[in-house]
């Protein structure tokens, strides 16, 4: 049997690295330390954190984290903060969809669901507008009048309505055995509803939000200002986002995936991610790079990605598939069809306002493009 590799995970100085071998420990992770000494002046100017190769998807997960010597709070955003899943619902004919998958996943991941609805008001549309006027002087519509906060009243209650009539049906699939038995929580927030759930997940992170979209036959109505798309391009959580027209019964029936690889550590994590919080799984994945050249370069890195991945998650198969950026979209289109791929993984990469304006990321165009289920995990 092949002796234990173990890799340099990071070089600190000795109390910092001494500091990160307790955490890792903590996390069932062997340490060693190696010293490391300058070439020609044996002087020791720092220490190797060296660790098994195979634990490296967990330890990077835990440096990754956010606040490296925070152990409790590492523990907690690897488990998901809460332990809930987010269901956002607008009450139209696919929100069921997405109570019903959030329900099945919340099951399979021992999760709590909360449906969430946003709505807004004419009291917080006209608290854009509060200022003074060109003049200097405050303008005449400061406040609102009472027709608008009667109206807003309205709204609320509306929304009320709706969402009471939502537990009921939910809580009658429940007791007919069509969804899970859990028990869930509703929530009623007014604001614009893709900055509620954005805040929401902020404040409150859930493991998973899960939302329903239309179909691709009617997303052109959609293409600005999609609130699933404003999610997938902002939100720092897992976001699994899943067609009107999908026939889901269960997150288990996906076998064949597609991975982008952005060719970096965040893949390691990814990966590391979707295994974890799904058991382990029995998978057939496709790891296609998004790389403008489809070089031996490229090739070369996401075959040894591959092999890395095929190493260490036996339960699932790894096959790696490079496209000409000339020609990716009409080749990825090819290959879906070819290998029946049910479900696509998206490392979502964080973007500032104007890279979500003029350049769109792979979430949001395949969200519009194709009738598929989109798993988007931030990195």
């Amino acid at each position: 049997m092949a002796a234990e590799r173990f890799i340099t995970l990071v070089i600190h100085t000795y109390d910092r690295a001494v500091t990160l071998r307790k955490i890792l420990e903590s996390h069932g992770i062997e340490v060693r330390f190696e010293n490391l000494v300058i070439s020609g002046a044996h002087i020791a100017s720092g220490v190797r954190v060296k660790i098994s190769e195979t634990d490296l998807p967990l330890a990077l997960k835990i440096i990754e984290s956010g606040d490296l010597y925070a152990a409790a709070k590492a523990e907690m955003k690897m488990a998901g903060e809460n332990g809930n899943i987010l269901i956002p619902v607008d009450f139209s004919s696919y929100s069921m969809l997405a109570c019903k998958v959030g329900f099945v996943l919340a099951e399979r991941l021992s999760l709590h669901p909360v449906i969430l609805h946003a709505y807004a008001t004419p009291y917080f549309m006209g608290a854009m507008n509060y200022g003074e006027g060109i003049d200097g002087n405050l303008g005449q519509d400061v406040g609102v009048d009472f027709a608008e906060m009667q109206a807003g009243r309205d709204i609320r209650k509306e929304g009320e309505r709706q969402m009471h009539e939502l537990k009921k049906k939910i809580e009658q699939l429940q007791k007919e055995g069509t969804l899970p038995d859990i028990r869930f929580a509703t929530m009623l927030n007014e604001g614009v509803p893709e900055e509620v759930i954005l805040e929401y997940c902020r404040l409150t992170p859930p493991a998973l939000v899960v939302m329903a979209t239309r179909g691709k036959d009617k997303k052109e109505e959609d293409l600005v200002g999609s609130i699933t798309a404003e999610v997938l391009d902002s939100c720092r959580v897992p976001v699994f986002a899943i067609p009107e027209n999908c026939d889901f019964t269960s997150v288990d029936s996906f076998k064949r995936l597609a991975y982008f690889c952005n060719l970096d550590q965040h893949d390691i994590l990814s990966v590391d991610t979707l295994m974890r919080m799904f058991g382990y799984p029995e998978l057939d994945v496709a790891l296609i790079p998004v790389n403008d050249r489809a070089g031996n370069k490229v090739r070369n890195k996401v075959d040894n990605l591959r092999d890395y991945f095929n190493k260490n998650y036996p339960t699932a198969r790894f096959s790696s598939e490079v496209f000409s950026g000339k020609d990716f979209r009409e080749d990825f289109e090819r290959f879906v069809e070819k290998e029946g791929i049910e479900l696509l993984i998206v490392p979502n990469k964080k973007k500032n306002v104007f890279s979500r304006l003029f350049n769109p990321g792979i979430p949001h165009k395949i969200l519009f493009e194709r009738d598929m289920p989109l798993l988007a995990l931030p990195v």
